[in-house]
């Protein structure tokens, strides 16, 4: 009997996961999965039923199902992602962690504070890993920690920061009842990359919010947050916008880094330092892309999920990370009620 290569030896089982949500996020997901090494969609959930049989044709012999209750019945998994409308990314998530699966989790994990700390308990006593799908860490938000890692602008003074998109008018994402809006939306990537790049603690937040007639949803946000050496960033949440873009803006005692993009491949980063000679003179820099938003940043974020269960430890996004971009929206929506700053412990 011939013996195995060494190489078909050596290789890791695939983590088997299944997939709940078959919209927009969840078919990005499933292709995502089809491209890496590591893992592979064995069942998918959505009410939907079309909706999940176009997601499970993204992979091989995937089984469909109505619910995570009927996911976690009927089919054998490791792990779940969660890609439904924000509302129910909490109770899915506490679902698959009580069975006992790992878990990776769309932005922004919860529609609050409280939801996320209820998921980052239930994790933690279940010795499960939980990732929170900040996607943009892995990409266009990658490239500026870096240089920050690397000492360019020197200590931070300030951040400021936008993102905007056209009116958010039809399903979910129009109705505050299924957490829909872009300060939740979109203000979840922001404020995550504003706490990842100022890397210290926010302690006041004040903020004003003008509401969309009709539906409700926050229109426009515009909030501050005061850290705690002083910095202070500035953000706009917008879904007034005549086309969807980003831009944030930071400020140090010894340089400037500013990131600017129209969609998750076409942005650029622009810097200047006074202490990284390769940056004397203001330098723009646009990051080499690689097919699509899937291979740039949902491939990475499903491998480093994988490699987090493996190696039994916590992912590089975890729910205290999503807990804490949620602390500061709970605030922005407080300030906007009480007209005052809120001090965050």
């Amino acid at each position: 009997m011939s013996q195995p290569a060494p190489c078909e030896l050596e290789r890791p089982s695939l983590l088997r996961v299944g997939l709940v949500g078959c919209g927009y996020e969840g078919n990005c997901l499933a292709a995502a999965i089809a491209r890496t090494a590591t893992v592979r969609l064995v069942a998918c959930a959505d009410p939907d039923v079309a909706a999940a049989t176009r997601v499970a044709a993204l992979g091989h012999e995937v089984t469909t199902h109505l619910s995570i209750e009927a996911l976690l019945d009927e089919a054998d998994v490791d792990a779940v992602l969660v890609a439904t409308p924000n509302h129910l990314l909490c109770p899915v998530s506490l679902e698959a962690l009580r069975a006992g699966k790992h878990v990776l989790a769309e932005k922004p994990i919860g529609v609050n504070e409280q939801e996320a700390a209820t998921v980052e308990r239930e994790a933690a006593r279940a010795d499960l890993r939980y990732m929170a799908g900040y996607s943009c860490r892995f990409s266009l938000a990658r490239h500026v920690h870096d240089l920050l890692a690397e000492g360019v602008v020197g200590e931070i003074q300030a951040i400021s920061a936008v993102f905007g998109c056209e009116p958010l008018n039809d399903g979910w994402i129009a109705s505050t009842e299924t957490g829909g809006g872009p300060l939740l939306h979109l203000g979840s990537h922001l404020v995550d990359m504003v706490l990842w790049f100022a890397d210290e603690d926010p302690v006041e937040v004040t903020g004003n919010i003008r509401r969309r007639a009709g539906t409700g949803t926050d229109d426009t946000s515009a909030f501050q947050i005061r850290f705690t050496r002083g910095a202070v960033a500035q953000c706009v949440v917008t879904q007034a916008a005549s086309t969807f873009y980003f831009a944030v803006d930071i400020h140090g005692r010894s340089g400037r880094v500013t990131l600017r993009g129209w969609n998750f491949l076409q942005f650029e980063v622009e810097v200047s330092s006074n202490v990284t000679a390769a940056f004397a003179n203001p330098t723009v820099i646009r990051p080499r892309t690689e097919g699509d938003n899937v291979n740039m940043m949902l491939v990475p974020e499903l491998e480093e999920f994988a490699r987090a269960i493996t190696e039994r430890r916590l992912p590089s996004i975890t729910a205290a990370d999503g807990r804490r971009v949620l602390r500061v929206l709970d605030a922005v929506v407080a300030a906007d009620s009480d007209s005052g700053p809120i001090r965050i412990d």
